[in-house]
């Protein structure tokens, strides 16, 4: 009879070590293989095979700790944590393995690799436990629910509220984190935290940040002075956030991504203090009513690389900006198209501009049946090539806004197509059907005052 394959050595290592060793090891080669920079004279697989010399043991067991490693380093957590469990020797090349940074899918959905290692119940938090000393360089952490009755612990200055509301909940530490120092990926998602946590925000390799829907984790903009090489800041609906847009200058040279979906944003600042960040390409802070600043003053060497750009209402020429001056549309308007004519072409996204209601030179509708609402928003229009706004009259339904058919002359941005030019016959096209909608503003670049309101209502509908 055989003996039984655990008694079975080879060089001092079991036949089923080897036989999951050799698994991992070709695993690892094919991802090696795989990859779109791989180089055959790197060493590597080269290393693995090159068995001529005599001295060499073609086992595992030959490997440096650092080569073994290595090539763990080509698996995800999971694939490294199965082939740990062989031998002693891919127990210890797997603490000091680098787990490979895979970026998000999206037509996927998922990452390219399990690399993103996600806390979202109790076992999986006992896990990262276990993980912080066998897979300390882990570089991706999402910190989700990690289910009903259970929370960690409160940070400093928790709200006392939330505190009463789960007291009965059980605890689980979070200071443990502390131990992935190659952290370069971390998302918290509706997780259970209340109060300040520094330890969440001392990362210093970290490139990614997402926090969404941890209404009680407070934080100012701040926290973010240690992690360096941030890349992208998303957050969403953490109500609990504070500080100026200034301090995000600490990370100029290296920040790219800023999103920042807050109701009741209590940010301040002026968006202008990010102009000349050298990689920034996506800006939105829409809900930040109190970041303020003037698209007008977006020079040409201003936000250099930037593609898409969505400011909040404090800003004058943001997507949902109200005017105080009538004056002041033509010059915003002509900013921003300047922005979307540059290289890159800027994305501001459509403009939903207004009079303010508390603007001087607002008035209300006569109210009289028939007449058109005084015409206070502003529409961007194209015929053809050929770009330009106007004022709009717009027609309220229960508080919604209904299509409008009452309009002024349109103010051109760009200069009339050649009769020659292959988009003359496109623009004369677009154009009628534009100017449809001028009925009694005929002739009006600007809204009337109150008085050339009523009269022109009066004599076009004849009342």
């Amino acid at each position: 009879m055989p003996p039984h394959p655990k008694k079975s050595k080879l060089n001092g290592t079991s036949a089923n070590d080897t036989a999951s060793s050799a698994a991992a090891a070709g695993v690892a080669a094919d991802r090696i293989a795989d990859q779109p920079n791989s180089n055959a004279d790197d060493g590597i697989v080269d290393s693995l095979l090159d068995d001529d010399s005599e001295n060499k043991d073609p086992t595992i067991n030959g490997m440096s700790n650092s080569l073994t490693a290595t090539i763990l380093g080509f698996l995800g957590y999971k694939d490294i944590m199965r082939s740990r469990i062989c031998c002693k020797k891919l127990r210890d090349a797997a603490r000091s393995t680098i787990v490979p940074w895979a970026e998000y899918d999206k037509s996927s959905y998922s990452f390219s690799l399990e690399t993103q290692f996600c806390v979202n119940s109790v076992k999986k938090h006992k896990a990262m436990v276990a993980l912080t000393t066998a897979l300390p360089n882990l570089q991706q952490i999402r910190l989700s629910s990690i289910g009903h009755g259970h929370k960690y612990c409160e940070g400093k200055d928790p709200d006392e509220e939330e505190a009463a509301s789960t007291a009965d909940w059980t605890t689980h530490e979070i200071q443990m984190i502390s131990k992935f120092t190659k952290l370069r990926s971390l998302s918290m998602y509706a997780t259970p935290l209340n109060g300040r946590y520094p330890v969440l925000f001392n990362f210093p390799l970290l490139q990614i940040l997402k926090i969404q829907y941890c209404g009680n984790l407070k934080w100012d903009l701040n926290a973010l002075t240690k992690l360096r090489c941030l890349k992208e800041l998303n957050v969403d609906t953490c109500d609990s956030l504070t500080g100026n847009i200034k301090s995000l200058r600490v990370l100029r040279a290296t920040l790219e991504n800023v999103y920042i979906h807050i109701r009741n944003c209590e940010i301040e600042g002026d968006f202008m203090d990010l102009a000349d960040f050298p990689r920034l390409t996506f800006l939105n802070l829409t809900n930040c009513s109190l970041i303020t600043g003037d698209m007008r003053e977006i020079g040409e060497n201003d936000f250099p690389m930037l593609e898409s750009l969505h400011l909040g209402e404090g800003v004058i020429g943001s997507n949902c900006h109200k005017f105080q001056h009538i004056s002041d549309v033509a010059s915003v308007a002509e900013a921003v198209h300047r922005l979307k004519q540059r290289n890159p072409p800027q994305n501001v996204g459509y403009v939903f501009w207004s009079l303010s209601q508390d603007s001087n030179e607002c008035y209300t509708s006569n109210g009289k049946a028939g007449h058109p609402p005084p015409p206070f928003s502003i529409d961007f229009v194209r015929a053809g090539s050929r770009v330009g706004w106007r004022w709009k009259a717009t027609h309220y339904n229960h508080g919604c806004k209904s299509r409008v058919t009452n309009s002024c002359e349109i103010n051109w941005l760009d200069p009339e197509p050649g009769r020659e030019s292959n988009d003359y016959d496109v623009y004369i096209r677009e154009l009628q059907s534009i100017q449809e909608d001028v009925f009694c503003f005929e002739g009006y670049h600007q809204p009337p005052t109150e008085e050339e309101y009523k009269r022109v209502c009066e004599e076009y509908y004849d009342i």
